[in-house]
């Protein structure tokens, strides 16, 4: 390990004194203490520093994924419009087709799936 100084400037006394208590409480030289200390400090701006790169790649990708939704939505509409388009072309066109079965044959909601009652006595 190599070995760096750094003068360090406008330290109060009182602080190297509580320094050195806790350094000899924990039974560490102030100075492993010290280099701990900064190693840690280094290791969070180097995590903040990430972080706002991380954050916006995932705000990137959320703009993107709305950006996605909406124009499902607007084609989801668009094609309403265009069915329904078509069908008054059909009433206009083949009048006597009626365009009211059509509409009953349109997929409905989802049902629920089917389940079967143990309970009940008929199942035998």
């Amino acid at each position: 390990m190599r070995t760096i100084r750094k003068d360090i400037r406008g330290i109060e006394p009182e602080t190297i004194e509580v320094i050195e208590k806790y350094a000899t409480q924990q039974g560490v030289t102030s100075n492993d203490l010290l280099r701990d200390v900064i190693n840690d400090f280094a290791k969070r701006i180097q995590e903040v520093e990430s972080s706002k790169i991380l954050h916006a790649q995932i705000d990137d990708l959320i703009e993107a994924n709305n950006r996605l939704i909406k124009t499902q939505n607007d084609n989801t509409f668009a094609m309403g419009e265009i069915v329904k388009t078509i069908l008054e072309r059909l009433d206009y066109y083949l009048p006597y087709i009626d365009t009211n079965e059509i509409q009953k044959a349109r997929p409905k909601e989802k049902n629920e799936p089917f389940r079967l009652d143990f309970d009940n006595e008929d199942f035998d």
